[in-house]
Protein backbone atom coordinates (compact mmCIF):
# COMPACT_ATOMS: atom_id res chain seq x y z
CA UNK A 1 0.00 0.00 0.00
CA UNK A 2 1.76 3.19 -0.92
CA UNK A 3 1.12 5.95 1.81
CA UNK A 4 0.80 9.89 0.59
CA UNK A 5 3.99 11.23 1.95
CA UNK A 6 2.80 15.08 0.76
CA UNK A 7 3.55 17.55 3.57
CA UNK A 8 0.28 19.11 5.52
CA UNK A 9 -0.73 22.16 7.38
CA UNK A 10 -1.72 21.58 10.80
CA UNK A 11 -5.34 22.59 12.02
CA UNK A 12 -5.51 25.04 14.80
CA UNK A 13 -7.21 23.60 17.93
CA UNK A 14 -7.23 26.92 19.78
CA UNK A 15 -5.89 30.07 20.15
CA UNK A 16 -5.61 33.54 21.91
CA UNK A 17 -3.61 36.36 22.41
CA UNK A 18 -0.45 34.40 24.51
CA UNK A 19 -0.20 32.08 21.72
CA UNK A 20 -1.61 28.79 19.83
CA UNK A 21 -2.36 25.08 19.73
CA UNK A 22 -2.28 23.08 16.44
CA UNK A 23 -2.67 19.39 15.48
CA UNK A 24 -2.25 17.14 12.84
CA UNK A 25 -5.05 14.62 12.30
CA UNK A 26 -3.79 10.77 11.68
CA UNK A 27 -7.28 10.70 9.98
CA UNK A 28 -6.08 12.56 7.69
CA UNK A 29 -2.52 11.81 7.15
CA UNK A 30 -2.29 8.10 6.41
CA UNK A 31 1.20 8.37 7.42
CA UNK A 32 0.51 8.93 11.12
CA UNK A 33 -2.43 6.48 11.10
CA UNK A 34 -0.26 3.41 9.92
CA UNK A 35 2.72 4.61 12.50
CA UNK A 36 0.17 5.24 15.12
CA UNK A 37 1.26 8.76 16.15
CA UNK A 38 -0.06 11.83 17.02
CA UNK A 39 1.85 14.87 15.98
CA UNK A 40 0.95 19.03 17.26
CA UNK A 41 2.56 22.04 17.64
CA UNK A 42 2.27 24.43 20.65
CA UNK A 43 3.47 28.30 19.96
CA UNK A 44 3.24 30.84 22.47
CA UNK A 45 4.06 34.67 22.12
CA UNK A 46 6.20 37.00 24.76
CA UNK A 47 4.80 35.75 27.91
CA UNK A 48 2.47 33.24 26.85
CA UNK A 49 1.53 30.12 29.47
CA UNK A 50 0.12 27.04 28.49
CA UNK A 51 -1.87 25.87 30.83
CA UNK A 52 -0.88 22.69 32.73
CA UNK A 53 -2.39 19.49 30.93
CA UNK A 54 -2.48 15.81 31.81
CA UNK A 55 -0.75 13.77 29.17
CA UNK A 56 -2.79 10.51 27.96
CA UNK A 57 0.11 8.96 25.90
CA UNK A 58 3.88 9.10 25.49
CA UNK A 59 5.32 11.59 23.65
CA UNK A 60 8.82 13.32 23.02
CA UNK A 61 8.59 17.64 23.03
CA UNK A 62 10.89 18.90 20.12
CA UNK A 63 11.54 22.91 20.53
CA UNK A 64 11.79 24.04 17.32
CA UNK A 65 12.37 27.61 18.40
CA UNK A 66 12.88 30.60 21.15
CA UNK A 67 13.59 29.81 24.92
CA UNK A 68 11.44 29.04 27.35
CA UNK A 69 10.43 26.88 30.64
CA UNK A 70 8.77 23.87 31.07
CA UNK A 71 7.30 22.66 34.22
CA UNK A 72 6.63 18.70 34.27
CA UNK A 73 4.93 16.59 36.81
CA UNK A 74 5.79 13.03 36.53
CA UNK A 75 2.97 10.56 38.65
CA UNK A 76 3.93 10.14 42.64
CA UNK A 77 7.08 12.78 41.71
CA UNK A 78 7.75 16.64 42.59
CA UNK A 79 7.39 19.15 39.96
CA UNK A 80 10.05 19.87 37.72
CA UNK A 81 10.84 23.15 35.92
CA UNK A 82 13.30 23.32 33.27
CA UNK A 83 14.86 25.53 30.90
CA UNK A 84 14.52 24.83 27.56
CA UNK A 85 16.03 26.39 23.97
CA UNK A 86 15.96 25.51 20.62
CA UNK A 87 17.16 22.04 19.87
CA UNK A 88 15.83 20.68 22.95
CA UNK A 89 14.09 17.13 22.83
CA UNK A 90 12.19 16.20 26.61
CA UNK A 91 10.62 12.44 27.05
CA UNK A 92 7.35 12.51 28.45
CA UNK A 93 6.59 9.30 29.14
CA UNK A 94 2.53 8.62 29.88
CA UNK A 95 0.45 10.58 32.59
CA UNK A 96 3.00 13.70 33.16
CA UNK A 97 0.92 16.92 33.45
CA UNK A 98 3.40 19.47 31.52
CA UNK A 99 2.83 23.43 31.55
CA UNK A 100 4.68 25.69 28.93
CA UNK A 101 5.99 28.72 29.70
CA UNK A 102 8.02 32.06 26.96
CA UNK A 103 9.50 34.71 28.72
CA UNK A 104 11.52 36.05 25.61
CA UNK A 105 10.21 38.36 22.77
CA UNK A 106 11.13 35.57 20.19
CA UNK A 107 8.05 33.12 19.98
CA UNK A 108 8.54 29.54 21.59
CA UNK A 109 7.55 26.84 19.28
CA UNK A 110 7.45 23.12 20.52
CA UNK A 111 6.59 19.93 18.40
CA UNK A 112 4.71 17.09 20.07
CA UNK A 113 5.09 13.16 18.83
CA UNK A 114 3.50 10.67 20.95
CA UNK A 115 2.30 7.26 20.51
CA UNK A 116 -1.78 6.56 19.71
CA UNK A 117 -1.93 3.47 19.93
CA UNK A 118 -2.78 3.28 23.47
CA UNK A 119 -4.25 7.15 23.81
CA UNK A 120 -7.98 7.63 24.34
CA UNK A 121 -9.96 8.10 20.53
CA UNK A 122 -10.06 12.10 20.12
CA UNK A 123 -7.58 12.81 22.38
CA UNK A 124 -4.61 15.39 21.52
CA UNK A 125 -0.73 14.82 21.99
CA UNK A 126 -0.51 17.40 24.24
Amino acid sequence: MEIDLTPKLPKKVYGGDGGSYHAWCPTELAMLRQGNIGAAKLALEKNGFALPRYSDSAKVAYVLQGNGVAGIVLPEKEEKVLAIKKGDAIALPFGVVTWWYNKEDTELVVLFLGDTSTAHKGRSVH
